[in-house]
């Protein structure tokens, strides 16, 4: 693992075993539009505490040992296979990002065909290329808790529970907050450093500045180990 936090788990207030990853996926009975192909799922990463005390709680907020105190989320879009809908089209009826990573993925010349058609780059690729696309459409943390790797846990950790069915897992390294406004150089070093982070779940750059993961390798599953050993019980 190239990527080393700039903060060591153990100066966390709180233990690995606190943090809590809830996911939430609301969709109608009978899918109309895209609905049948776009699986937009939501993930809150939160952490608890014991009931005998409250010492990780804001001094100045409420006690949230009943549902936890948010420190970060993440959003996920799972592009399912063998549906009546064209994946492209689907991909670009929810946004622009989204769909650039399904067209750098599939073949244009299929793109109003209904399914996924790998393009023969990712057929190379990945190892067992059949089966839905997984997108890591945006993770952050809470600035106070960043440089612990906090993201990537919890990031290897979701994929691992979303993945199933997936060929593959895709996103595009980019900051989430920040003014980069006339500042393209401090952009480019924050893209590059989020890379490296998620290079540490098992992403690997792939083409157009989209990485993609294959969850059939061990690779993925080596580095989630990683990182539940760096937090694990102190």
């Amino acid at each position: 693992m190239n990527y080393v936090p700039r903060q060591a788990a153990s100066e966390l207030p709180f233990e690995g075993t606190d943090i809590i990853l809830r996911y939430g996926c609301a969709h109608p009975a009978l899918p109309f539009e895209f609905e049948d192909t776009l699986e937009v799922w939501s993930v809150e990463v939160l952490r608890y505490h014991h009931e005998d005390g409250c010492p990780q709680c804001p001094p100045a907020g409420p006690c949230r040992f009943e549902d936890g105190t948010p420190i970060g989320e993440m959003s996920f879009v799972r592009i399912r296979d063998y549906t009546a809908d064209p994946a492209w089209e689907a991909a670009d009826s929810y946004t622009g990002d989204i769909e650039k990573i399904v067209s750098v993925c599939t073949d244009t010349a299929y793109a109003m065909t209904p399914g996924l058609h790998w393009s023969p780059a990712f057929e190379e690729r990945i190892d067992v290329p059949v089966g839905d696309l997984l997108i890591m459409d945006r993770a952050r943390i809470d600035p106070q808790w960043r440089g612990f790797g906090l993201g990537a846990l919890a990031a290897a950790e979701a994929i691992r529970r979303l993945s199933a069915g997936c060929c593959a897992v895709a996103c595009e390294p980019a900051p989430t907050d920040g003014d980069f406004d006339h500042d393209q150089p401090a952009y480019d070093a924050a893209q590059t450093k989020i890379a490296k982070v998620w290079e540490s779940v098992g992403f690997e750059e792939f083409s157009d500045g989209i990485y993609l993961l294959d969850p059939a390798l061990k690779h993925p599953a080596d580095c989630r180990t990683t990182w539940r050993k760096r937090f694990g019980r102190r």
